[in-house]
């Protein structure tokens, strides 16, 4: 627990767009082979470390974040060195304008550049109050020719990122990019520093899933190595305590970890996560046990990765956690650090727990 922020930090300063979230994995791999466990990686990437158990027979769980970020794919290359985007997962278009971002190259640099913005004074009054398509927006690195771009190593099809960042902010405050999802990432670390002393009586597996901002499918694949009997997605959400968004929701930073009763995307993709009764009524019981103090909610709009994990096999016993975090999706969210910490205490409670006589009936 104690390298948590550290880890937080590390992770939100690595790039790990979805589809190449190698260097992420490469850093959880790494941690969780110094504690001592056994980590498989897959054809898609993702990261499995095996906590093995006690009693064989006792349910297996798998509790998994995902490495990967919202972001950009290099979609045109104009002849006087401007680039234009392709959105990978949900952007925000209104953010966009003026955003620092990273252009990753053939050789493994990531080139800083800007998503240009027309000038205030030079825009006129039917433009001032509109919000640009991305389409429309295009990248300067401060190229002069198409073919100063290629030389670089940047071609259609490179990945592009928001600038890493990671800052301190008031009190147990930061403010960072891509805490959606490097905070679960960060939780799996600090929960692995916790399972290294104290080995569970079920076997744990804590994983790294991909292309979660993409299509959500990677954690499903994942799955089918693990073959779990209960999972826990990890995954923050929108804290509803800024002043725009009071009364959507009770979830607030400081307030503790959050616990998802119902998400929906309700968009194109008809899917979401109602979870089981009984893995509800666990994690209540985990939260008494531990001292945790947590915030439900049930809200419409978004999802995560579990939304395909419980439907592997003949059906997975599951339920969703996150810590809260403002403005997701956006160059620059914030969060609680206390809030994390209770939530890798409210894990490691769970982890304890001798699940084998447990009622799980609906």
């Amino acid at each position: 627990m104690e390298h948590l922020e550290t880890y937080l930090r590390e992770l939100c300063l690595l790039p790990g767009l979805s589809g190449h979230e190698q260097p992420v994995c490469r850093y959880m791999a790494r941690h969780f082979e110094d504690n001592g466990f056994e980590v498989r990686t897959d054809a898609l990437g993702n990261c499995m470390a095996k906590i093995e158990g006690t009693d064989p027979g006792a349910p297996v769980v798998m509790i998994f974040a995902h490495m990967d970020s919202l972001g950009f794919i290099v979609r045109c290359i104009e002849d006087d060195g401007f680039i234009r985007l392709e959105r990978l997962g949900g952007i925000p278009e209104k953010a966009l304008p003026a955003t620092e971002i990273q252009i990753g190259t053939r050789d493994g640099r990531w080139l800083d550049g800007v998503i240009a913005m027309k000038a205030h004074h030079v825009t006129p009054p039917e433009e001032k109050y509109v919000v640009d398509k991305y389409t429309r927006l295009f990248v300067d690195i401060g190229a002069s020719s198409r073919e100063e771009v290629l030389a670089l190593g940047i071609d259609v099809g490179s990945p592009v990122i928001y600038r890493p960042k990671y800052q301190k902010l008031l009190g147990s405050r930061v403010l960072g990019s891509a805490f959606d999802n490097r905070s679960g990432c960060a939780t799996l670390l600090a929960l692995s520093d916790i399972l290294k002393e104290r080995r569970p009586s079920g076997t744990i597996w804590l994983v790294g899933t991909v292309l979660e901002e993409y299509n959500l499918r990677g954690a499903m694949v994942a799955s089918r190595t693990v073959k779990p009997d209960i999972a826990v997605g990890i995954d923050g959400g929108s804290a509803a305590d800024t002043p725009d968004l009071k009364g959507q929701s009770p979830g607030r930073l400081s307030g503790g970890p959050v616990l998802s009763h119902y998400n929906f995307h309700g968009r194109g993709t008809l899917n979401g996560a109602i979870p089981h009764p009984a893995m509800v009524r666990l994690m209540e019981q985990c939260a008494a046990q531990a001292g945790v103090a947590f915030q439900r909610r049930a809200l419409i709009g978004g999802l995560t990765d579990l939304s395909y994990v419980q439907l592997e096999g003949t059906g997975v016993k599951s339920i969703d956690l996150g810590a809260p975090r403002r403005y997701s999706h956006g160059p620059c969210e914030v969060m609680d650090l206390n809030d994390v910490r209770q939530l890798v205490l409210w894990l490691a409670e769970l982890a304890a727990q001798n699940l084998k006589d447990y009622d799980f009936s609906r």
